[in-house]
């Protein structure tokens, strides 16, 4: 069983993820940060399977979380979830440690398909 930590500032994007991730057979428990360093606090503390976090939030954006988690748990899959995706920004993430890019504006059943798939659920 799987835990997904979501990031986002944003509370009614946390909630969205969160009713999909509860519906996704195969994932344990979710738990929510509102931004970078409460992220970084339950990472130590829950060692999430997967994160997921929003490119822009206060104080920390996605890519500086991205690389602080990484110094916690090096393996760890991140996922990114933006509502300005370009190319140059993916390219970025990747360098940055994150593990895939998505888009706020595409369908984010997306995010859990493969979230399933980086946890071995598929």
């Amino acid at each position: 069983m799987s835990t997904v930590l979501i990031v986002d500032d944003d509370a009614a994007i946390r909630k969205v993820l969160r009713t999909l991730f509860d519906r996704a057979s195969g994932f344990k428990a979710c738990a929510e940060a509102g931004d970078g360093a409460e992220a970084i606090a339950k990472t130590k503390k829950l060692m999430p399977n997967l994160v997921i976090l929003d490119f822009s939030m206060p104080g920390m954006n996605g890519l500086q979380l991205a690389r602080s988690l990484k110094a916690i748990t090096p393996q760890i899959p991140i996922f990114m979830l933006t509502a300005d995706y370009t190319v140059r920004l993916e390219k970025e993430a990747l360098l940055s440690g994150i593990t895939a890019v998505f888009s706020k504006l595409d369908d984010l059943a997306t995010v859990v398909a493969n979230a399933r798939a980086v946890c071995g659920l598929e």
